[in-house]
């Protein structure tokens, strides 16, 4: 199984987040999400728009908590320090999003957006929104960014130590297939027959550019394709140098293409299948969904396209 990444015992779960004994009875100010790291989708077109760029939430413990005033200042990343110090350990390449691109309210005033929550409105949640006049303008060659740091707190409230105080957003064009789907399908490899599809599965489909998007498997969290080992669902892998992505024409005519170089012998490539059984290879913009099979080439197995694999992407809405 060279070039075969064993995910057996890999297990995802739900698991509620904690509240630490530290942090027990006080009032928390946290982002949302509180993990560092969320992207932005928006439509690509030439109109303007307008959406959440982030949110601060104020956890209070109880009422008269909430009804107190407080006031948290967020530093913006200008110096670019800590979006360096993000693709240095992620092993991304975020650039800022230029200030001629957008517009932020509250706005960045002495690199600085300051947020009141007024408790006589009992607010629990705060947010900066992004206005994006013409979305068409972006370079879609670069990967942009925003950064922001909870600096400080005043008043009720302190800045929760069990999440992360430092926020990435990315900000991109969503094509119109970009989303979340749920996947259902089949798979057939013709060199070891034993593997099976692992379905149904939920898939993000995200905008690489004007009309291609990276198959992003939500399920374990990762560019791939995953099968099953056994048939069992309980032993799972994934294809080493395979990262399957969907490109469409401008009749949404579908393609496939692998992001990820493969060097021989394997050489690895993605396929578009239009045989006996095909599925239609055709998105379609009423329904968002789509049906589309493909095959993965691989120089050094006999036969070279070794697997047959026919997917039904059902929309469930953005990402």
């Amino acid at each position: 199984m060279t070039g075969v990444v064993l995910l057996s015992g890999l297990v995802v779960s739900c698991v509620p987040e904690q509240q630490s004994i530290g942090e027990a009875g006080q009032t928390l100010i946290k982002f949302v999400p509180d993990d560092g790291f969320v992207s932005k989708a928006l439509k690509m077109q030439s109109t303007t728009q307008t959406t959440t760029l982030l949110e601060v939430r104020k956890n209070a413990p109880n009422a008269t908590a909430l009804s107190t005033t407080t006031t948290v200042v967020l530093k913006y990343d200008a110096d670019t320090a800590l979006l360096n110090a993000y693709n240095e350990e992620n092993e991304t390449d975020f650039i800022p999003l230029p200030p001629s691109l957008h517009t932020l309210s509250p706005a960045i005033s002495g690199g600085k957006i300051t947020l009141t929550f007024d408790g006589t409105k009992q607010e629990h949640g705060k947010s900066v929104m992004i206005t994006i006049p013409n979305i068409l303008n972006f370079d879609f060659s670069k990967k942009y960014a925003l950064t922001f740091q909870i600096e400080s707190v005043d008043g009720e409230g302190v800045i929760s130590e069990g999440s992360e105080d430092v926020l990435i957003v990315q900000i991109m064009a969503a094509n119109a297939m970009d989303g979340k789907y749920e996947v259902t399908g089949t798979f057939t490899d013709y060199v070891t027959s034993a593997w099976t599809g692992y379905y149904p599965k939920e898939v993000h489909l995200i905008t690489l550019g004007l009309n291609s998007v990276a198959k992003y498997d939500a399920d374990f969290g990762l560019f791939t394709y995953i099968f099953d080992l056994d048939g069992t669902g309980t032993s799972v892998s994934q294809f080493g140098g395979w990262t399957p992505c969907f490109t469409f024409d401008a009749s949404y005519n579908i393609g496939v293409y692998n992001s990820t170089n493969d060097p021989l012998p394997r050489q690895r490539t993605a396929v578009l299948y239009t045989g006996p059984g095909a599925a239609t290879n055709k998105f379609d913009v009423g329904t968002h969904s789509f049906d589309v099979s493909y095959q993965m080439s691989q120089l050094n197995v006999s036969p070279v396209l070794r697997n047959l694999i026919i997917e039904h992407y059902e929309y469930k809405g953005p990402r």
